[in-house]
């Protein structure tokens, strides 16, 4: 859908049933700027559109668009994009806000955003994923691999309803959010779905990284792999790819390669990058002790992870960009040439 106006800005607004995303973006929806037209796609898993409804008298300026009866996500992605499609082609909205179904998983629309066909016309900006801090303790949750895939794509985390949540609850929740891999760009406390609009637009700059090495979640089942992300906008990219970042303190060192969205890998060159870890001293490493990484492959996005001689992988919701991290401790830090020479290796050439 090539077009020549300036791509609509998009959010998704996601999080598990029952966590308040429809009060959130009424709050959102009743302080937007009175002088926007903004629109908004609702997907509920039954077919009877209950939020819809309510969002539809949130005020002037809005236009609502129902998906009723499966979700967005899977099973009527097709329906999304025509519905997309008709909100590029008519009245062009300043903002498009989506909320999938609380059983939805995200990753699907961040695909379908991506396309070819669509990129033109849509800008994707922040994810917001709402969270009630109770649910942490509670197994039918963090056990649900959605519930665990909407944290994992989440660039802002919302800590919601922590007027119900005891102070040790939400203390949990932000040291959950904490060891996310990637980070998150913003983990944000909330009553009754209220947060600042500012995080809607938060700067996506790929050089964001953590101030301290982090852990890497467990990873999950995902769909079918997806076409390639196009690039971002020209003047926020690094001039050279990758971003290397390198990090030295009392006997640690690391080191953090950050790769253009649109840069695929070798799935089968990099799990081997990762069985050659098992003797880390052939690549320079002597002392390490973590590698974790998400990256785009041939067949889908992955994440993995060495941690004490134990390789894992699995598909991954993160699909900002991919990205590799390395751990050593030793009295100096490493020269991290071999190690980099293998990762760019893994990198597959261009498909014309």
């Amino acid at each position: 859908m090539p077009t020549t106006a300036a791509p609509i800005p998009v959010n998704i607004v996601t999080g598990f049933l029952g966590v308040g995303k429809t009060t959130a973006l009424m709050h959102l929806l009743a302080n937007k700027p009175a002088d926007e037209y903004w629109a908004i796609v609702v997907n509920e898993f039954g077919e009877v559109g209950i939020d819809g409804a309510s969002l539809s008298a949130a005020g002037e300026g809005l236009q609502v668009a129902e998906v009723p009866g499966g979700c967005i996500c899977c099973t009527t992605s097709p329906q999304l994009r025509v519905t997309l499609t008709k909100l590029a082609r008519g009245i062009r909205p300043q903002r498009l806000l989506i909320e999938p179904s609380g059983l939805g998983h995200p990753a699907g629309i961040v695909d379908l955003l991506r396309d070819p066909m669509l990129a033109s016309a849509f800008e994707l900006r922040a994810i917001v994923t709402l969270l009630d801090p109770r649910h942490l303790a509670d197994s039918r949750y963090t056990t649900h691999e959605t519930w665990r895939d909407q944290l994992q794509l989440a660039d802002v985390l919302v800590l919601n309803k922590c007027d119900l949540a005891d102070e040790a609850q939400i203390t949990a929740a932000e040291q959950m959010a904490a060891a996310q891999f990637p980070p998150k760009l913003a983990v944000q406390r909330a009553r009754q779905g209220v947060f600042a609009a500012d995080l809607l637009d938060l700067e996506l700059h790929p050089e964001r990284w953590p101030a301290e090495p982090v852990a890497a979640p467990q990873g999950h089942r995902l769909l079918p792999r997806r076409k390639a992300a196009p690039a971002a906008d020209a003047c926020e990219q690094p001039l050279v790819w990758p971003v290397r970042k390198t990090q030295s303190s009392l006997g640690s060192h690391s080191c953090g390669w950050i790769f253009s969205p649109d840069t695929w890998f070798a799935s089968a060159q990099v799990a081997g990058l990762f069985e050659a870890l098992q003797d880390p001293d052939n690549l320079g490493l002597v002392g390490l002790s973590r590698a974790k990484g998400v990256f785009q492959t041939e067949r889908d996005w992955y994440c993995f992870d060495w941690v004490e001689g134990m390789v894992g992988a699995a598909p991954s919701a993160y699909r900002r960009d991919s990205r590799f991290e390395v751990i050593v401790e030793s009295t100096t830090a490493p020269d991290w040439a071999l190690l980099e020479a293998q990762l760019l290796a893994a990198i597959m050439t261009p498909r014309r």
